[in-house]
């Protein structure tokens, strides 16, 4: 295969796959990118067998060709090049890049056989709706940090997706058994995909899909055989689902109570990192102390000593205190938008419900720790 390609385009897909291609295989073949040399442009293709990526970019051809090209190095090499347009020439196992009309700058890469490259999931025949890629991006901003991190919660490693009703709403559901969070948005043609049961999307494909939906507008959801399908202009994204059913989360989610606990969010974002300094490393426990008037946070460690911050609220009931994971609070109010935060608060047996004004759709439940 011989062609010239511009660098811009060439370096913006590669960035794309660097997440995908797994260098930490013991597959080699895993680290690579298939480029498929056709008529007018190139098939640049990445996986891990568990995610497949595919895109095509306009270029010059001389001869087509296939190769499997180390992703991170060939990245590396087309990052730092002098020039903006380059010349790909196979030769044996080899991949000679140079630049047109000058010859100063030269790679020799070593590449592996285009026939050990696994083939990607078939796509054909898939129904796919469209959404838009700020909408995609949020409903997965509000959930991920959800999801769990032990391997030994495998059914929870992945984000929820679902269609609740007969309506056309998206439901985007994550837990890790301490704290969940759940976004629902309409859109149109949902129906298409029958989202009834929901599928486990994992956490890896979500990262991966919000960090190829940037700067693209609209994007096309789809499904088949076990496949989330995710397509764009020139490129798709294919995610194998997680087995498995998900737990009925409806079930822990709590009635809401009236007069819910009204707190400024950015000023209990920064009143939570003060507090949890003085706090055991793993847990970060803050205690809630409700009283007339005002909430004090209180964090105590038996070597370190006690911090406490006391922030006016307009609260007449009772006195009350909670104890809370620090941390599962801020992720939680990191991603919303709403100045003013609800918390609708019970008792330690009963999770604390966290919504806002400005962030429609959305609830997160952090369940109270039993003692600091």
């Amino acid at each position: 295969m011989k062609l010239i390609v511009e660098k811009d385009p060439l370096l913006k897909v590669l960035s794309k796959v660097q997440g995908i291609a797994d260098r930490k295989s013991s597959m080699a073949i895993l680290s690579t990118v298939l480029f498929k040399v056709l008529d007018n442009g190139i098939e640049i293709s990445a996986t891990d067998l568990e995610l497949g990526f595919k895109s095509y970019l306009e270029a010059e051809v001389e001869t087509s060709g296939e190769l499997a090209i180390p992703a991170r190095k060939f990245y590396e090499i087309v990052k730092d090049f002098p020039h903006e347009r380059l010349i790909l020439e196979e030769e044996g196992h080899f991949l000679n890049i140079t630049s047109p009309g000058d010859d100063d700058v030269f790679f020799r890469l070593a590449c592996l056989p285009a026939e050990d490259f696994p083939s990607l999931p078939e796509t054909d025949d898939a129904s796919l709706i469209e959404i838009t890629s700020d909408m995609l991006t949020e409903m997965i901003t509000k959930t991920i940090f959800c999801v769990a991190t032990e391997e030994t919660r495998f059914i929870l490693s992945g984000i929820y997706m679902e269609q609740p009703t007969e309506e056309e709403v998206l439901r985007l559901v994550a837990t890790d058994g301490h704290r969940l969070a759940m976004i629902d948005r309409q859109i149109e043609n949902l129906s298409k995909l029958n989202l009834n049961p929901g599928i486990i999307v994992p956490k890896k494909a979500a990262q991966e899909i919000k960090k190829i939906a940037q700067d693209i507008p609209l994007l096309q959801l789809g499904l088949r055989d076990n496949h989330l399908i995710v397509a764009m202009p020139n490129m798709m994204l294919t995610a194998r689902l997680i087995d498995g059913q998900y737990p009925d989360y409806r079930a822990v989610i709590p009635e809401l109570q009236e007069n819910p606990l009204i707190l400024p969010r950015q000023k209990l974002i920064e009143a939570l990192k003060r507090t949890s300094i003085i706090s055991a490393d793993r847990y970060r426990p803050v205690a809630f102390h409700l009283n007339p008037g005002h909430l004090t946070l209180v964090s105590q460690h038996p070597d370190l000593g006690e911090a406490r911050e006391k922030i006016p609220i307009n609260y007449e009931g009772e006195e009350n205190i909670l104890n809370f994971n620090a941390k599962y609070l801020i992720e939680a109010l990191d991603v919303m938008n709403s100045e003013e935060v609800e918390f609708y608060l019970k008792d330690e047996d009963t999770p604390c419900v966290i919504k806002g004004p400005e962030d429609f759709g959305f609830l997160c439940l952090v369940m109270p720790m039993s003692s600091v």
